[in-house]
């Protein structure tokens, strides 16, 4: 999955799950929190439905408030976990 692929999933978990109101298209510069309207609720909502959709686990000692600044920032972390994820799968076999 690209990063364009990943943020057009993350724009309709976040206008479906979380019911924001967003522009048709979210760019990866944009502020979670500035640009989007999205709080400190919808941010503890959000990983519990980034780990549904994208079948990743977020660690808590890695919910650093840095991977929630911009929507690109929060795809990139999402890439690094499905990345861990198979790591872990291939150490194990």
């Amino acid at each position: 999955m690209d990063k364009e692929q990943t943020v057009s999933q993350l724009r309709q978990l976040m206008s479906e799950q979380l019911e924001l109101s967003l522009p048709d298209t979210i760019k990866e510069e944009d502020r979670l929190y500035e640009d989007l309207n999205v709080d400190s609720i919808m941010v503890l909502q959000l990983v519990v439905y980034i780990e549904e959709v994208f079948n990743v686990t977020v660690p808590e000692e890695e919910l650093d408030p840095a991977v929630f600044q911009t929507v690109g920032s929060l795809v990139d972390f999402i890439h690094a976990l499905k990345g861990e994820h198979i790591a872990q799968m291939e150490t194990k076999s």
